[in-house]
C-alpha cells in the first residue's frame, strides 16, 4: 500500500481541490444571479465538480487494480497427470442420413 500512497494522495488533493473550486463557482453564480444571466457559470461549476468526482473514481480504480494485481499469487501452473474423464469407445460407427426436406 505504501507504493500507491503517493498516487492516492495526489488523486485526493486534485479531486478535492476541483470539488471545492467547482462548488464555489456554482454557489456564487447560482445565488448571485445578476452576474450570471444565462447561468453559464452555474453549468461550469457543476461540470468542474463532476469532473473532479470522476477523476477521484478513476484514480481509486487504478489504485485498487494495482493492489489486486500485486497481491495475486503468481506461481507455476500444475496440471494433473491423470484425468477423471472416461473415454467411451464406440463399437460401430453408424452414419445417419438426414433429410433436408421440410414438411408443412
Amino acid at each position: 500500500m505504501e507504493a500507491n500512497q503517493k498516487m492516492l494522495d495526489a488523486v485526493k488533493w486534485v479531486s478535492g481541490t476541483g470539488c471545492v473550486i467547482g462548488f464555489i463557482i456554482f454557489a456564487l453564480s447560482f445565488f448571485v444571479s445578476d452576474y450570471n444571466k444565462d447561468y453559464i457559470f452555474t453549468v461550469v461549476g457543476i461540470a468542474i465538480t463532476l469532473s473532479a468526482a470522476a477523476i477521484f473514481l478513476v484514480g481509486i480504480f487504478f489504485v485498487l487494480t494495482e493492489e489486486m494485481v500485486m497481491n495475486t499469487h503468481k506461481g507455476e501452473r500444475i496440471e494433473p497427470e491423470t484425468t477423471k474423464i472416461i473415454k467411451m469407445k464406440s463399437k460401430a460407427k453408424t452414419h445417419t442420413k438426414r433429410s433436408t426436406e421440410f414438411s408443412n
